[in-house]
């Protein structure tokens, strides 16, 4: 029996170009009805989740800055799991490397690390962190190029949400379709990549929906669902 669904927002319960998915928000509220508690777990800020979950009328912990920052909203707790300071050195050694990057709009709000606006390649920037020695790591969620430490991320995050919510891992399930999900898919016990996800995801999920963005939720929301009506 599932008790908890971690979702990301961005590419799963949106579109690429980030306008929700109306198929997502009903598949959101099914599970809602059903007492399954809904975790959106995104790569963005908390202000921003807080917003979408409070919109979408999820009750599940937020995991915002892929794994960074946990927020209840039913008791107002808030877990920071990394901080920004190995982060800046990160982001001064790049562009002494790389010249002036571009920070995403709301990097200046991060409290586990930054986001870099996509451009500069990818390995490069692994590259001069590697070349450095800093413990850091670079993903490109499709949206921005997170840079932050290793151990920051939705699985760990995932994780103690479990712990935080007394739910073993192995009545979680898991959604996503990006890099940045992969490690919560892997730790969930139950995983779903939307047909749209990258393979790195597809390969660790347990399931690939049919559909993409969010009618791929609505079908693993009802295949989650299903599991609680087995005998």
């Amino acid at each position: 029996m599932i008790r908890l669904v971690a979702v990301d927002i961005d590419g799963t319960l949106t579109f690429a170009d980030r306008k929700l998915d109306p198929s997502a928000v009903d598949a959101l509220r099914r599970a809602e009805s059903a007492k399954i508690k809904v975790t959106l777990a995104t790569g963005n800020v908390l202000s921003f989740a807080e917003a979408a979950a409070v919109m979408l009328g999820t009750s599940g912990p937020i995991i915002a800055e892929d794994g960074g920052v946990i927020f209840d909203l039913a008791t107002g707790r808030k877990e920071v799991l990394g901080d920004r300071v190995e982060a800046d050195k990160g982001l001064a050694a790049l562009e002494k490397e790389l010249g002036k990057l571009e920070q995403t709009r709301s990097s200046v709000e991060r409290l586990a690390g930054l986001t870099l606006k996509r451009g500069p390649p990818l390995g490069k920037i692994r590259e001069v962190l590697g070349k450095e020695g800093l413990h850091l790591v670079a993903v490109d969620s499709g949206f921005a190029i997170h840079i932050k430490a290793p151990e920051v991320n939705k699985g760990s995050a995932l994780r103690r949400v479990s712990e935080l919510m007394e739910i073993p891992l192995e009545q979680i399930a898991a959604i996503g379709d990006g890099p940045n999900d992969v490690e919560m898919i892997e730790t969930a016990g139950v995983s779903f990549a939307v047909a749209n996800a990258v393979e790195d995801v597809k390969r660790s999920s347990t399931f690939v929906t049919g559909a993409p963005h969010g009618k791929g939720v609505s079908e693993a929301i009802d295949k989650i669902l299903s599991f609680s009506r087995q005998p």
